[in-house]
């Protein structure tokens, strides 16, 4: 008979598994208003769809859910993943005047946002495009960690004069969470199959980095328009980026020496890429949740230097080392020539707050600083000649 080891010693094992919920990036929705009972209607908002041949079980190839995934699911790298969201028409479509029509359009979304929140990207059916219920889906996302890629057929983009287009009446109102894109086929979505495919960059990857510009989408024709058209629709001036000015700060589909791609990649915002929103939107959750995980994992987080608030500085410098290897973090040199930190992490100070914000146990601020990487749009190569 042997006397047990717990007389000499005790270990006790647990498990750390309270985590936050990683939030996602990947999903692009598309607003339609089919209903199949059952699967998809007011009581059941959304339904995921890993394939074609899982959507061909709820739609046939003349519905508008069908189009758009058929397009997203043909790109490459191809989305693992696309929903449905059911709006009903009801009520929008009673509605009289914009306003009204937004405010019934904003309820449904509301309605989905609660019922299902796990998805980034959307866009909307066809017969929605360039109307009071694409508005409201503008007005509507700016307000969330969301991106619209909306789809338009309006052909007064081909205008840069015009006033009364979707983005015209938007380009001057920073909205940074949504692009329209231009295209003259309206059996065609290239605003979600392009969102799609844009999901597929994965942030918590090394070297996930990317712009939107110059990408192909997959089954789509470029307009046939002349380069003072695509400026139209752009706004994008040789050398000088997009101006609101010179046209619309729209997305379109041209064909450049034999190869197709988007150009110009940014939002209705002329300072503001898509890559840049996808990429602050992924930082910022990731940052939510690695702090918030750090609260969770330990006893407690104590209110001084530098113990607490190091661990507090741990969780935004774990975020930062991914966001570095993704890419999405430049490297540069100052003014001397010497290689910059590719981020800084500063812990807050608990001495610079007041005793009030100490009593309550309000943390005072960690401060991250970095330069985004971003991306080339335009490249100048000066040929000198000598004899």
């Amino acid at each position: 008979m042997t006397v047990p080891i717990s007389r000499f010693v005790n270990v006790n094992v647990s498990r750390s598994d309270r985590f936050a919920t990683v939030e996602g990036f990947g999903v692009a929705l598309l607003f339609q208003s089919k209903a199949v009972t059952g699967q998809l209607d007011a009581t059941h908002r959304t339904k995921v769809y890993g394939s074609m041949d899982e959507v061909a079980v709820d739609f046939v190839g003349t519905d508008a859910f069908y189009k758009a995934a058929e397009q997203a699911f043909s790109q490459r790298p191809s989305p693992t993943q696309v929903k449905a969201g059911f709006v009903s028409l009801t009520a929008y479509t009673a509605a009289s005047g914009d306003l009204a029509k937004k405010a019934a359009f904003k309820l449904e979304l509301d309605a989905i946002e609660d019922a299902d929140g796990g998805w980034y990207w959307s866009d909307v059916e066809a017969p929605l495009r360039d109307t009071a219920a694409a508005q409201a889906l503008i007005e509507w996302t700016q307000a969330r960690r969301k991106f619209a890629s909306i789809t338009s057929n309006d052909v007064k983009l081909e205008d840069g004069t015009d006033t009364t287009n979707i983005a015209a009446r938007n380009k001057l109102s920073s909205f940074d969470r949504t692009r329209i894109f231009y295209h003259t086929d309206p059996e065609q979505y290239p605003g979600f199959a392009n969102a799609a495919k844009l999901g597929t960059f994965n942030f918590d990857q090394e070297g996930a980095g990317y712009t939107a510009k110059f990408k192909a989408v997959e089954g789509l024709a470029p307009i046939d328009k002349r380069s003072s058209v695509v400026q139209a629709i752009t706004g994008f001036v040789p050398a000088l980026g997009r101006d609101p000015a010179a046209g619309h700060l729209a997305d379109t589909y041209v064909d450049t020496k034999g190869v197709a791609l988007v150009v110009e990649g940014g939002t209705l915002d002329k300072d503001v890429f898509i890559d840049e929103t996808h990429a602050t939107d992924w930082l910022a959750a990731r940052m939510e949740e690695e702090t918030f995980n750090a609260l969770l994992a330990n006893k407690r987080v104590p209110m001084d230097n530098p113990r607490g608030m190091a661990i507090l500085a741990a969780a935004a410098e774990a975020v930062m080392v991914r966001a570095d290897r993704a890419g999405i973090v430049a490297r540069y040199t100052d003014d001397n020539g010497e290689i910059q930190p590719a981020f800084t992490v500063t812990p807050g100070d608990v001495t610079t707050i007041s005793a009030a914000q100490r009593k309550q146990r309000i943390a005072p601020a960690t401060q991250v600083t970095f330069r985004y990487a971003g991306a080339v749009h335009y490249a100048t190569v000066n040929i000198t000649v000598e004899f």
